[in-house]
C-alpha cells in the first residue's frame, strides 16, 4: 500500500503539483469556487488576493484563467511549497502562519483559504485564523473558505484523526461570530461516499496504488481515465447547482463558504 505523505513535506507538494490541475476532485472544487464568485462577487479586475495556505500556487493560476490579472500574495507554513509556486509564475510568497498574518489591516479584496483550517493544531485555532482573515480584508472584501464536512461518508476508515471537521451549522456560527456576513454556504461533493465505495472496489487486492494525504488517488490507470473525466463532469454539474441563489446542498464531503466583511466594519 502506498504511504501517506506528510502535509508540509516536499514530496507532499510535489504530489499535489502533479494532481491539482487534472484530478476531478480539485477541478470540481475550483469550478464550484469560480461559479460562486461569479454569482456573488463580481469584482474581478485587479483584485488584491491573499492565498492563505497557498500550497503549489494553483489558486492564482485558476483566478487568472477565470478573470483579469490579480495582485496576489501567497503564504504557506512550509517553505517546501514555494518552488512549486514559482513554477506557476507566483513569486510574491511569504512563509507565515494563518494564525498570525504579517499584513496590516484592511489590505486585501479577497482571501482564499482552501483545505487549511481543518489542519490547524490547538483548540480554537480555527477561530483565530478567521479573525486574522477578517482583519486583513478590506471592508466589503470576501473570504472564500473550503474545508472538511463532518458528515459520515464511508471514508472514515481512510481518514487520519488529525483532521478537524465541521457541520454547516458550526461553520455558519464561527463565520458569523467573527463578524462576516454569509453570502453562500453549502456542502459539496455529495457523491463522495459512492465514489469512495467504487474506488475501494477497484483497488481491492492492489498493494501499489498511489495516494497523498488521506489517500486521495492521484493517478488513474489508463483504462480508468474516462472515469476521471466523468467524475469531473458530475462535480461540474454539482458546482453549477450549488452556485444558484438560495440553493444549499445538505450532503457532501466538503463545505464551501463565501463570506463578506461588512462595508462598515468598525
Amino acid at each position: 500500500m502506498g504511504k501517506d505523505l506528510q502535509i508540509g513535506a516536499s514530496d507532499y507538494y510535489e504530489r499535489l503539483y502533479e494532481v491539482e490541475e487534472v484530478h476531478w476532485w480539485y477541478r470540481g472544487i475550483y469550478e464550484a469556487a469560480h461559479r460562486i464568485l461569479n454569482t456573488y462577487y463580481r469584482k474581478v479586475k485587479g483584485l488584491r488576493v491573499l492565498d492563505a495556505g497557498c500550497g503549489t500556487g494553483f489558486t492564482f493560476t485558476w483566478l487568472e484563467q477565470h478573470g483579469s490579472p490579480i495582485r496576489g500574495v501567497g503564504i504557506d507554513i512550509s517553505w517546501h511549497a514555494f518552488p512549486f509556486c514559482r513554477r506557476r509564475g507566483q513569486h510574491i510568497l511569504l512563509q507565515a502562519s494563518v494564525l498570525e498574518l504579517p499584513f496590516k489591516d484592511d489590505l486585501f479584496d479577497l482571501v482564499v483559504c482552501k483545505a487549511v483550517i481543518q489542519h490547524l493544531p490547538g483548540e480554537g485555532s480555527d477561530k483565530v485564523a478567521l479573525k486574522e482573515f477578517y482583519r486583513v480584508l478590506n471592508p466589503g472584501g470576501c473570504l472564500l473558505l473550503v474545508t472538511r464536512s463532518s458528515q459520515k461518508t464511508g471514508e472514515e476508515e481512510d481518514k487520519p484523526a488529525i483532521y478537524r471537521t465541521y457541520s454547516l451549522d458550526e461553520v455558519r456560527d464561527k463565520i458569523m461570530e467573527t463578524g462576516f456576513h454569509i453570502l453562500k454556504l453549502s456542502h459539496f461533493n455529495m457523491l463522495g461516499a459512492m465514489i469512495l465505495t467504487v474506488r475501494r472496489y477497484l483497488r481491492h487486492g492492489r498493494k501499489d496504488y498511489e495516494h497523498y494525504g488521506y489517500r486521495l488517488p492521484h493517478r488513474h490507470p489508463s483504462y480508468l481515465q474516462w472515469l476521471n473525466a466523468l467524475l469531473y463532469w458530475v462535480t461540474k454539474g454539482e458546482a453549477w447547482f450549488i452556485s444558484r441563489p438560495f440553493v444549499t446542498s445538505s450532503f457532501g464531503q466538503t463545505i464551501v463558504v463565501l463570506a463578506k466583511k461588512p462595508a462598515s466594519s468598525h
